[in-house]
C-alpha cells in the first residue's frame, strides 16, 4: 500500500493567525480529520494545527489547507513532502 503523502505548493505566514498556512496537494489518499505527518526529509513530526476552510480555489484545483505549527517551521517549505501516519 502506498502511503498518503501531503506535497506543499505554498506557504503563507499571516501574523494573526496560530500557525503557518500551508496549500498542498494529497497524494495516494484523501484527508479525513486532522493528519498526522512526518516529513518526508528530516523524519520530524510535523504538528498540525487545524484542515482550514476551503476557498473558491482550493474547491477548484483540489488543494488541501493545513494550520501548522509556527515551531515546525524548519519543515515548512515550497517543494517538501509529508507522509501522513496513520
Amino acid at each position: 500500500m502506498t502511503a498518503m503523502r501531503f506535497h506543499i505548493t505554498e506557504v503563507f505566514d499571516i501574523p494573526a493567525r496560530d500557525g503557518l498556512i500551508v496549500v498542498g496537494s494529497i497524494r495516494d489518499g484523501e484527508l479525513v480529520g486532522v493528519p498526522r505527518l512526518r516529513d518526508d526529509t528530516s523524519g520530524e513530526l510535523v504538528h498540525v494545527l487545524g484542515v482550514d476552510h476551503l476557498t473558491p480555489r482550493t474547491r477548484r484545483t483540489g488543494e488541501t489547507i493545513l494550520v501548522v505549527d509556527r515551531a515546525d517551521a524548519a519543515y515548512v517549505e515550497v517543494g517538501r513532502s509529508w507522509t501522513v501516519e496513520e
